[in-house]
């Protein structure tokens, strides 16, 4: 067993993927039963698919995933700001880059935001700016929404920025180029 990406702490999904090797076919119905009677709380198969042997394993064929953000508490400093929609456009549609400091294993290195969010969308419900992403995700470039929201945060010249402040969910993951991505759910239905 394998899974696509791991998911970080305190995230929630409705998009994983793993790949599972098997020795001989199964019934696909009976193996979602199995796995699920045996599952931890919260957990849930929702479906099982044959892949070729040439399929490339989702591990290393992620290259984006998107998430719903929203704030955990409605008095978010960012709950307050009226025209965040109109902001949103100068922060990301307008700009030609979104430069920030990131953090890494290896110490900080500069690096351009911008060619590495194919979305970013904000709509607000019931007064709460809720944040639609899609993001570069993968082995080279893997940015969490965190930093997404953190960078729009200093834009907005809001006061230090909790990461634990954001609920983030991810919905989906993706193979292939920012202007043809494929969920991963749909991989083998290309024919």
């Amino acid at each position: 067993m394998s899974f696509a990406a791991p998911l970080g702490v305190g995230l929630t999904s409705i998009g994983e993927y793993m790949d599972i090797d098997i020795k001989e076919e199964v019934d696909a119905a009976a193996s979602i039963k199995t796995l699920n009677d045996n599952m931890v709380e919260g957990l849930a198969i929702t479906s099982f698919k044959y892949l070729p042997d040439t399929a490339e394993k989702c591990m290393s064929a992620v290259t984006a995933a998107s998430y719903v953000v929203t704030y955990k508490d409605s008095k978010d400093d960012a709950c307050y700001i009226d025209n965040i929609c109109d902001l949103k456009v100068k922060f990301f549609d307008e700009a030609h880059s979104i430069n920030i400091v990131k953090k890494t294993k290896k110490g900080e290195r500069e690096l351009d935001l911008k060619p590495l969010i194919y979305r970013f969308n904000i709509e607000i419900k019931d007064g709460v700016p809720v944040y639609d992403l899609l993001l570069s995700s993968g082995s080279t470039d893997n940015i969490k929404p965190e930093l997404v929201i953190k960078a729009f945060h200093e834009f907005l010249g809001l006061p230090e920025f909790d990461d634990l402040s954001l609920d983030i969910m991810r919905t989906d993951m993706y193979t292939g180029e920012p202007d043809s991505l494929i969920s991963l759910g749909d991989i083998g239905n290309e024919h």
